[in-house]
């Protein structure tokens, strides 16, 4: 689009001639013009202004034409007049410009002008306009002002910073803010003083923002008497906290005892997070020895800044403050230290996941994967296959398979044969992140031959898990298990793992068991084909339901189709996913499968699917769902 635009421009250009007979007319059609009037026009002449920029000669004469062509123009003309002068305007335009200052029917549009005209002419003319304009006028004078960062105007915005009218002051000490050089901060200062002032706070907000403008282009010296004056008691608390920071940023050592001072302020939060943020660049030993003689809520902040930095030199501060009898510094050590702490916190952080309240345990379980290194890997499969006390031991395996950490693959395997239950059963859950292609085999050993048989669905899922992330060739592992397997309970978990593959093989191979004699392979295969990655499945499902002898795996088939129809990202058309429901209502005996299919509808906005909800409007069983299903569909369809 942006490409046809140019190119429609640039022939614009090309057609026009360096200066038609007619300009002046044209100029006089568009100042008659009313908004939305003379597009033909009004681009001609935009082309006419920028082919003269190649010019200067012609830009001046197209500028006085553009000057003439304002008298006697509508609103809707000088407003279209007024923004071709600021794309070329000189000093020339200033003086009819200036009258248009005046009038607040068009000061908007001369000052639309004039903010981009370059010169001291301007400068003059804007500050000239200000004893003589009012209100909303003047305030829209003063903003330009600022936005062209005129200096010499400092002294007439400081009189109206510490003038009666509210907006007015506020606007003018927003344009010093602007300025921002030592005569606007000083003219600030002064306004400040006038501590009665109802636009006060926009004053202080101001002058906090031009410290910090001349504290950027490295003026401290100036910056820093607006930074003691805003710091002073009485000034707002957010201000006092942005002069705090300049005071640290700016003052340097010999601010350091107040930031100290600070620090120690443990009733306000604003002005100790307003120093620990200071203290942490500038100072961050004095913030750590400091740390102790806060309150609990300075001392979590100050651990929330440390970990935030990542500082490993902090550690000692996590360390003690874990020991610390407050809870909320406790939580905040804990959560911290996953970002300073080393390979020695491992087995300390998880003792805390598998000992403390949920609060600490919910913050040493996140610490203890944030920490990072290859001596942090080691340690942690160290200590999980060391440990003795079970809770400790789940944390650390819990910890290895949200860590993704494959170095734990082998002793995870071999736990998943361990006495107990819960950690056998954690391990499974674990190597669905932490094994890999390689772990292939020993995985299926466990849903071949689990410690326990109800470990076989969990070492079924893992198994799965890694095939996803393995190359497709990894499947012939599954595939030989599966011939080789003797008993129905290994092959029908084995169908699981193919289930949840998504690969082209081990559908060929379900599709076919779904012919089986055996009636739980049957299901199995009715269930594998229903947790299908994508919808490919849905017609043997559809098919199993319709030729279904048990009703059971009747039940699961329809199931499982209608599970797959919903699934998010298909490519079929709205239609076709409509008619595979319309197939699937036709099959539907129980009521909640009607519901999950009513439920779908709205999601394929067709007549057809309108249709379709308004088939089971009588069926007492999902009258209302069907009711529901129709509103929706009826404000969705386009008729």
């Amino acid at each position: 689009m942006i490409r046809i635009v140019i190119g429609l421009f640039a022939i614009a250009l090309a057609a026009v001639p360096a200066w038609p007979a007619d300009v002046d007319a044209l100029i006089r059609q568009i100042a008659k013009s009313d908004f939305d009037q003379d597009r033909e026009a009004q681009f001609a002449l935009s082309a006419l202004v920028a082919k003269a920029h190649s010019s200067p000669v012609e830009m001046r004469g197209l500028e006085k034409r553009l000057i003439a062509g304002l008298k006697g123009a509508t609103p809707a003309g000088k407003d279209f007049l007024c923004r071709q002068l600021s794309l070329i305007g000189s000093e020339a335009s200033v003086p009819v410009l200036s009258a248009m200052l005046l009038d607040p029917k068009t000061a908007d549009t001369a000052r639309y002008a004039l903010h981009r005209i370059p010169g001291p002419e301007v400068d003059r003319a804007l500050r000239s306009a200000l004893s003589r304009t009012a209100g909303i006028t003047r305030i829209g004078i003063i903003n330009t002002l600022g936005r062209r960062r005129d200096a010499a105007a400092a002294p007439s915005l400081r009189r109206l910073a510490m003038g009666t009218d509210t907006a007015t002051a506020a606007a003018a000490a927003s344009a010093l803010a602007e300025i921002g050089n030592p005569a606007a901060a000083q003219a600030l200062l002064d306004a400040l003083g006038n501590a009665g002032s109802p636009s006060h706070l926009a004053i202080a907000e101001a002058a906090l923002k031009a410290a910090d403008r001349l504290r950027a282009q490295g003026n401290s010296a100036a910056a820093l008497p607006l930074y003691k004056k805003l710091y002073a008691a009485g000034e707002p608390l957010v201000v006092r906290a942005g002069a705090l920071r300049g005071l640290g940023a700016a003052g340097g050592v010999q601010f350091k005892p107040v930031l100290l001072e600070a620090l120690r302020d443990n009733n306000s939060g604003l002005l100790q997070n307003a120093a620990i943020d200071t203290l942490l660049e500038t100072s961050p030993g004095e913030l750590v020895s400091g740390m102790a003689k806060l309150g609990e809520a300075g001392q979590a902040r100050v651990l929330a800044a440390l970990g935030g930095r990542g500082d490993a030199s902090a550690l000692p501060a996590f360390t003690a403050a874990m020991k610390s009898p407050s809870k909320p510094v406790r939580v905040a050590a804990l959560e911290g230290a996953g970002r300073v702490g080393n390979a020695a916190l491992v087995p300390v952080l998880a003792a805390a996941a598998a000992a403390g309240e949920p609060e600490e345990q919910a913050a040493a379980r996140a610490s203890l994967v944030r920490l990072r290194g290859e001596d942090v890997d080691r340690a942690l499969v160290e200590a999980m296959t060391a440990s003795g006390e079970p809770k400790v031991r789940l944390e650390l395996i819990r910890a290895a398979g949200e860590r993704g950490l494959s170095a734990a693959a082998p002793a995870l395997l071999s736990m998943a044969r361990d006495a107990g239950p819960e950690v056998r059963r954690e391990s499974l859950r674990a190597l669905r992140e932490s094994a890999s292609a390689k772990d292939i085999p020993g995985l299926l050993e466990l849903v071949l031959r689990p410690a326990q048989s109800g470990d076989r669905a969990e070492a079924a899922r893992s198994v799965a898990a890694v095939l996803r992330r393995s190359d497709a060739s990894r499947f012939s592992d599954v595939l030989s298990a599966f011939a080789n397997a003797g008993d129905t309970e290994s092959r029908t978990a084995l169908m699981q793992v193919m289930g949840q593959s998504g690969n082209h093989t081990a559908l060929l191979l379900l599709r076919g068991s779904l012919r089986e004699e055996d009636a739980n392979l049957k299901r199995a295969a009715i269930l594998a084909l229903g947790d299908w990655p994508d919808a490919t499945p849905v017609p043997d499902l559809l098919d199993a339901a319709r030729t279904a002898s048990n009703p059971a795996h009747q039940v699961l088939a329809l199931r499982g189709a209608v599970r797959l129809i919903g699934l998010p990202g298909a490519s079929r058309a709205p239609r076709e996913s409509v008619k595979l429901l319309a197939e699937a209502m036709s099959l539907a005996k129980q009521a909640d499968e009607k519901r999950s299919i009513l439920a779908l509808l709205p999601r394929f906005p067709t007549r057809e699917a309108l249709e379709l909800a308004r088939a089971s409007l009588n069926d007492a069983e999902v009258a209302a769902e069907s009711k529901a299903a129709v509103a929706r569909l009826e404000r969705t369809v386009r008729r």
